[in-house]
């Protein structure tokens, strides 16, 4: 499926912490450059739909953390204001809800905590589990990954703003995708994926072994995200 990269020379407007102003009252949304968060972690992928956006109006296929394919719901956002938008879940076969909704967070890639633009360095490190994961601890070298204290060799380059591919003896064994925020995803490739499908830009793989959410230890999103919720009225 073809689609359009998130991050480009900044962040996506939708970037951000919103509050949507629902009939049932105010509620908040967390959105990174590619993701959707629930509960506190990334839940599901957004991938722009080409040909249907413009200055204003981005639309989106959506994909489940975990599934093989889109989830059958659609997201459009609509720019309303610099910090304002329409935001439209379109349930496939159903009636589109839609919900005005007002920005909490900074609009700027340099200082958003979601952003995944500019922020390559942080792949590098150690990450823990979570519950959106097996794996306990995770640790990124430059030529290593190694999970629950087994270290295994690897060759590991940017395919992507966002996005490293790893190779293990010339075999492309996995993703690992900047979720926004203090989150990263490992996403285990199911055999047979090629290099040239690892590093394609214009076609989204969909189907993985696994999609494991780690979290930066060290990351203070977590704290700020918390922090522009309670502003809400």
């Amino acid at each position: 499926m073809s689609f359009v990269v998130g991050a480009q020379a900044e962040s996506p407007f939708h970037t951000g912490v919103w509050q949507l102003n629902t009939p049932e009252g105010p509620r908040g949304l967390v959105v990174s450059d590619w993701l959707v968060f629930e509960d506190g972690l990334p839940k599901r992928w957004l991938y722009r739909r080409a040909g249907t956006n413009d200055a204003n109006q981005f639309d989106f296929f959506t994909r489940t953390m975990g599934d093989s394919g889109y989830t059958p719901v659609g997201i459009r956002v609509y720019r309303t204001g610099d910090n304002s938008m329409k935001y439209t879940l379109a349930p496939k076969g159903g009636d589109p809800i839609e919900v005005s909704a007002v920005r909490l967070s900074i609009p700027n890639f340099e200082n958003s905590c979601l952003s995944v633009e500019k922020k390559g360095k942080r792949f590098f490190g150690n990450w823990t589990g979570t519950a959106g994961s097996t794996l306990k601890k995770l640790r990124v070298g430059r030529n290593s990954l190694t999970i629950d204290g087994k270290t295994r060799k690897v060759s590991i380059e940017e395919v992507r703003v966002g996005r490293m591919g790893i190779m293990e003896n010339g075999r492309p064994i996995a993703f690992l995708t900047d979720a926004g925020g203090d989150y990263a995803v490992l996403q285990w490739f199911r055999p047979g994926v090629s290099e040239e499908q690892m590093r394609n830009k214009e076609r989204e793989i969909l189907d993985f072994e696994a999609e494991e959410i780690v979290r930066n230890p060290g990351g203070t999103c977590d704290r700020q995200i918390a922090s522009r919720l309670k502003a809400m009225k």
